[in-house]
């Protein structure tokens, strides 16, 4: 069977497998199964560009060290040709990236989940542990204070009367990851006529970015709450 083992962050891991529907039970244990890698949802989609023509990049060959869970990932699917050219490797740029998009999926739920929370008279501290509740995240998989600052840096909550726009010229505070740099950097390859891998996948994150977030578990807790 051609499967292999994609190394994700723990937190990322534990996200994935409710949105892909991973566990089950069977008799009195708890059962993960593979990901059967398809492009009918944006997690498969975005994997499938990024292994169809893997680049190499030694610049995010550091950034990959904290990924120490493993995605089973079955490749039955996946285009034969391109799974011999792997050669069963991963390049560091695909783990990456891959592990990056869905921690900005990740974190833009959590920010959903915690105005939610507060709108209803939650404290964003309650809010946050009952994410992490949610999909069982525990503090050795990311830390609470990590999620806290990001929610109070980039969430949102209250807006600041200092930082109200005044007239047409404004600045916008735009997240690190999905800001108008990589929006611009997008822009200006497809102009060239000639996308590189990399920006070929700029271009599919960012219409993917642009998806309505996966939340029919979250609303459905909500509904339950």
């Amino acid at each position: 069977m051609k499967r292999i083992d994609f190394p994700v962050k723990p937190h990322i891991l534990k996200y994935l497998l409710v949105h892909l529907k991973l566990q089950r039970i069977e008799g009195q244990e708890l059962v993960v199964d593979d990901f059967v890698l398809s492009t009918t949802n944006r997690f498969g989609f975005a994997l499938n560009a990024l292994l169809r023509k893997p680049a190499k990049s030694a610049r995010h060959e550091a950034s990959i060290e904290d990924c120490t869970g493993l995605l089973g990932v079955n490749l039955r699917n996946f285009n034969g040709a391109h799974y011999e050219l792997m050669q069963g490797n991963l390049s560091a740029y695909s783990v990456f990236q891959f592990n990056d998009f869905v921690d900005d999926n990740f974190r833009a739920e959590l920010f959903w989940w915690v105005k939610k929370a507060v709108a209803l008279r939650s404290t964003i501290k309650d809010a946050i542990y009952s994410f992490m509740a949610f999909y069982d995240i525990r503090e050795e998989d990311i830390a609470f204070e990590t999620l806290r600052k990001d929610v109070q840096r980039n969430a949102d909550l209250a807006p600041r009367k200092k930082n109200q726009p005044k007239g047409k010229n404004f600045s916008v505070n735009l997240s690190r990851k999905t800001g108008d740099l990589s929006r611009k950097t997008g822009d200006l390859s497809r102009k060239t006529g000639v996308l590189s891998h990399k920006d070929t996948f700029i271009a599919v994150r960012e219409q993917l970015m642009k998806l309505p977030l996966p939340l029919f578990e979250t609303q459905f807790f909500y509904a339950g709450a």
